[in-house]
């Protein structure tokens, strides 16, 4: 075994580095004593001890990764790590959720991979394994996982690449323009460092030029319309945000293929960091069907996957089913996950439950507008601000109005071969979760005062996934919801 035991990219010295920093603190100590006490010259004097530290900081990332070597072959992955405590790593292939790689944009050039392995064991917020490789390297362990998911007489093999069209709908409905927002800041921030003072000059005198192109509009539409410039302002800074989250979220998500065998699913794509994607079936926790407010009207429909390994970072590929028309992505979700299809609702909230779902979201919707109003009276030199503030205020209250009384009209349960089909929403998202019956944790059958002389009652189900998952049903009969799950003998009895 010894032997074949293999180093990862000697870039890692590099990325070893921070966990020994904090022998920094030694230095930096010596020098705000020597500056107190001594001086210049007495700093000098000890600046060998500076050179030692800085010195050892890197002998010891060095041998962070001469001690870490792995083998892996068709039924495990073996590491060993520790400089000064030994510690070596078993893990099956069976117990291996997800193994994934990623090449950003910077890693590409010199032929590196980022290699992470996930499985059950430790934390959920991070990989149980993170390295770097040479391509080459990753690319044969990734061929190593594929023979060992997939049997010789294995027949079932499926690929599925979404339309452009789909991956443009993604990236319209789900870009943030907060993410836009900061992407942009920081690259302007930061562009005279990573491309001399000129890009920076000529990026201010860009950015110059389209302030004076917007305060001239702004003009024109205060004139024509009455809007205040910071509306202006304001609505030219989300645009911005939006436009970039959107390129962002197309370059993360372009050349998207989906390929399923009888054991396993391979998902790639990418073009900014390229993704690869290798996580056995029975390792996905549950499917969620995504829909905002405005994909709901359009009937398109989101399916994302839920699995150990998946949507730990940012880059990470989250959408399984780009937005697209129900009867294509029903077609979709068949041919790649035939177990997975949701079944009609056989439990739904009554008419008479429609206050549980929009007493929440009803309050801001006349509270802002009122409050709107008194403010302006108590400060008319304000009034342009308060009343553009109220109406930004007043949008996503409405908005989040909207989605729940689409939630009232959808929300159920049901059960048909081993899955449930939960129906729900969370903030302004409607949710149609599939989630195998076996994946159930936790069943918390909640009942207030009201709901209690109802017979009614809010479901939480906890599913068994990384970090805690909750879906929150409202409003459903209690004797229905307590068979449903089995759950006769367990559940106490309406008095």
């Amino acid at each position: 075994m010894k032997e074949k035991l293999i180093h990862a990219h000697p870039i890692s010295i590099f990325f070893f580095l921070y966990r020994f920093l904090y022998l920094l603190l030694i230095p930096l100590a010596r020098g705000i004593i020597s500056a107190l006490l001594g001086g210049p010259s007495r700093w000098l004097s000890g600046a060998w001890l500076d050179l030692l530290i800085f010195g050892w900081i890197f002998f010891l990332a060095y041998e962070k990764w001469n001690h870490f070597k792995y083998y892996m072959d068709e039924d495990r992955f073996y590491y060993t790590e520790g400089i000064f405590y030994k510690r070596e790593t078993w893990i099956s292939m069976e117990r291996i959720c997800t193994l994934s790689t990623q090449q950003p944009l910077w890693m590409q050039p010199f032929g590196l991979v980022a290699l992470r392995i996930d499985t059950l064991a430790l934390a959920p917020d991070k990989p149980d394994l993170f390295m770097y490789l040479r391509k080459s390297e990753a690319c044969r362990l990734m061929a190593l996982r594929k023979k060992a998911m997939e049997a010789p007489q294995d027949s079932m093999k499926i690929t599925c690449r979404p339309r452009i069209l789909d991956i443009i709908f993604l990236s319209v409905f789900t870009s943030n323009s907060l993410i836009g927002i900061i992407f942009i800041a920081t690259f302007i921030s930061h562009a005279g460092k990573l491309f001399g003072r000129n890009l920076y000059d000529w990026l201010e005198a860009l950015l110059h030029q389209i302030a004076l192109g917007l305060e001239a509009v702004s003009a024109l539409f205060e004139i024509a319309f009455k809007v205040p410039p910071i509306a202006m302002g304001i609505a030219a800074v989300l645009l911005g945000g939006w436009a970039a989250a959107f390129i962002l979220t197309l370059l993360q998500t372009k050349n998207l293929c989906i390929t399923r065998s009888k054991k396993g699913i391979y998902i790639t794509g990418g073009i900014l960091t390229k993704k690869e994607y290798s996580l056995h079936f029975k390792d996905i926790c549950f499917i969620d069907i995504r829909q905002s407010l405005l994909t709901r009207l359009f009937r398109l429909y989101s399916v994302f996957l839920n699995a150990t390994g998946m949507g730990k970072e940012r880059s990470d590929i989250k959408a399984f089913i780009p937005f697209s028309a129900r009867r294509r992505c029903e077609t979709q979700l068949a041919l790649l996950l035939p177990e997975y299809h949701a079944s009609p609702r056989q439990i739904h909230p009554s008419a008479s439950s429609i206050m549980k779902f929009l007493l929440a979201p009803l309050w801001p919707c006349l509270l802002i507008p009122l409050g709107t109003s008194v403010l302006t009276g108590l400060l008319p030199a304000w009034e342009p601000f308060l009343k553009f503030s109220g109406l930004m205020l007043s949008f996503p209250a409405y908005w989040f109005l909207g989605v729940r009384f689409m939630d009232f009209l959808s929300s159920g349960v049901s059960y048909e071969d081993g899955y449930f089909t939960l129906r729900y929403s969370t903030r302004y998202y409607l949710h149609t979760v599939v989630l195998p019956r076996k994946n159930i944790a936790l069943i918390h059958f909640r009942q207030s005062p009201l709901q209690r002389g109802r017979n009614k009652c809010d479901l939480k189900i906890f599913s068994r996934s990384e970090g805690r998952k909750v879906h929150h049903l409202r409003n459903l009969l209690w004797e229905d919801s307590v068979r449903l799950f089995g759950a006769e003998d367990g559940a106490s009895k309406k008095r």
